[in-house]
């Protein structure tokens, strides 16, 4: 039996298994293009107006979320997407190639399923050939959408190839490096971490190499988050950059074929320390097991959000002059004259708030996964109740999650203050922070709910949040009607500081989510348990 045996109705099986979530990605990054693309038409059709927004992604800041700049002295409208969605689309992808390898190769193993599949007619190489199988193919599919949606808006066919296969192709590489980690761990989470903190590392090169010199430098050339934009599109076109792909796939590939086969099944090269005979009592309670659990997710998050909040603090010295080239921005985006810094941060704000309430989600959505695990049954089997057990992760949730939301507002007050000299931003943008709390903590007790009482109605949640951040991203942008806006969770609240505090609303949100907790414990407490 060859040890490929098998890897055809694997991946036939992962495609049936995995077919929504496939399918929501693909469209998720290739309908976001689609709405962008033709939005930049219309905002930015003046050769001016272009020239302006070149000036923006010329700033340290648009560097580090835009690229090395390429074609910024003739903006045109290829030049214009290739450098404010390709970071984007390959951050977007990296988490997808990570979370889809993981889930079908380290956490098979880790359930103990692939066992039971390796005792039948299964080659040992099989399922990570099938999980990376699968990954290829939703990349390449994303990338044949995106050069479609950059032809269909009259763009170069070959520079639009480029710019899809370039996508693609990066999303294999992240696929490969997460087969690598998966080796390394034992455990699902372990190897999720140590993927993205990878991708993180690759992610900051490109940033640093890219600050350095115009174009790009030598430590950008350590990085895939470059080689795409490397290529050159809408600029001056050149193929060779994508073959680094090619070589980093190849060499990934054979390191963990390699690395897979110098192990045991359900074991990781680098062994569980065994943890110490009497625990600390600081884990004495559930509240501090639940607290030990997250943290790392919990700091990695919370640093995360604060820097790149303390990044968009500082766009707002650069408003008034994208404003004075394009008048027309100011209806585009929402703004007033009067006060245009004041609604660019609360806008802004509102970025922190979805990647907080992403958070939260995920926060609490880990009871879940103990469930299924059979893990918070032994927890439940001892002198635990179940409120007192699913109730205090929630609070963990909602207590990081708050933190998390207060600490980005904070960071970007600083941001702001420090480009403008202006320290009033720093109260000013932490207190909108806290003004949307509410809205964070619903998600929480959303979640709680549907878990409590329908865990499979809980991708409700999700389509929710979906909804939302399209109405407050492109909303405006695309004229949508008021009523499709007020339907969003991000628009229920006041957005101060362009906007006065409204306590009512305030006030309501948060009994509501509440009443969301309280419902789902009960809920909780009243259902049987579930593992697989």
């Amino acid at each position: 039996m060859s040890t490929f045996t098998g890897t055809g109705h694997l991946i036939r099986f992962i495609l049936r298994r995995d077919r929504l979530r496939m399918t929501v990605w693909t469209l998720s990054l290739s309908g976001m293009l689609a709405m962008t693309v033709p939005t930049l038409a219309e905002m930015f059709a003046d050769p001016e107006q272009r020239m302006a927004r070149a000036a923006v992604m010329a700033t340290p800041t648009g560097i580090v979320f835009g690229g090395p700049g390429y074609g910024l002295d003739d903006y045109g409208l290829g030049a214009m997407v290739a450098n404010e969605m390709t970071m984007s689309l390959l951050v977007a992808l990296a988490v997808m190639s990570v979370l889809h390898v993981v889930r079908h190769t380290r956490a098979e193993e880790e359930s103990g399923r692939a066992e039971l599949l390796r005792a039948s007619v299964v080659g040992s190489s099989a399922q990570m050939t099938a999980a990376l199988a699968t990954n290829a193919l939703v990349c390449g599919a994303v990338g044949a959408l995106l050069t479609l949606v950059m032809v269909g808006n009259d763009l170069t066919v070959a520079d639009s190839v480029a710019f899809g296969g370039g996508i693609a192709l990066a999303g294999v590489a992240f696929g490969a490096i997460t087969a690598v980690c998966a080796q390394v761990s034992e455990h699902a989470r372990g190897a999720s971490g140590l993927a993205f903190l990878v991708v993180g590392v690759l992610f900051t090169f490109r940033v640093v190499g890219d600050v350095a010199e115009r174009g790009g430098s030598a430590p950008s050339w350590f990085s895939p988050f470059a080689w795409a934009q490397q290529t050159r599109m809408f600029d001056d076109l050149r193929w060779w950059p994508l073959a680094l792909y090619a070589l980093l796939i190849t060499v990934l590939f054979a390191a963990a074929y390699s690395l897979a086969g110098r192990r045991d099944l359900g074991a990781g090269l680098v062994a569980t320390r065994p943890g110490p005979a009497g625990a600390s009592p600081l884990l004495n309670g559930v509240l501090a097991l639940h607290l030990r659990q997250q943290r790392t997710s919990i700091i990695a998050w919370t640093t995360a959000v604060a820097l790149f909040a303390l990044s968009f603090g500082t766009l707002v010295s650069e408003i008034d002059a994208m404003v004075e080239q394009n008048p027309e921005l100011l209806g585009r985006m929402g703004l007033d004259a009067g006060n245009m810094a004041d609604g660019f941060l609360g806008m802004l704000v509102l970025y922190v708030v979805m990647a907080t309430v992403a958070f939260a989600v995920l926060s609490v959505l880990r009871t879940r996964a103990e469930e299924n695990a059979g893990r918070a049954e032994l927890t439940l089997a001892a002198a635990v109740g179940r409120i007192r057990w699913m109730g205090t992760a929630v609070l963990v949730s909602g207590l990081a999650a708050t933190l998390m939301l207060l600490l980005g507002g904070l960071a970007m007050g600083l941001g702001a203050g420090l480009v403008t000299g202006d320290a009033d931003w720093i109260g000013d943008v932490t207190a909108a922070s806290a003004a949307q709390a509410p809205a964070v903590l619903l998600f929480v007790g959303l979640t709680t709910l549907f878990l409590g009482t329908a865990p499979r109605l809980v991708g409700l949640v999700w389509a929710w949040y979906g909804y939302g951040l399209v109405v407050t991203v492109f909303g405006i942008l695309m004229d949508l009607p008021d009523w499709m806006l007020d339907a969003g969770p991000f628009q229920i609240l006041a957005q101060p500081p362009a906007e006065e505090f409204d306590a009512v609303p305030f006030a309501l949100v948060l009994l509501t989510a509440a009443a969301a907790v309280a419902v789902g414990l009960g809920g909780f407490r009243r259902r049987d348990l579930v593992s697989v």
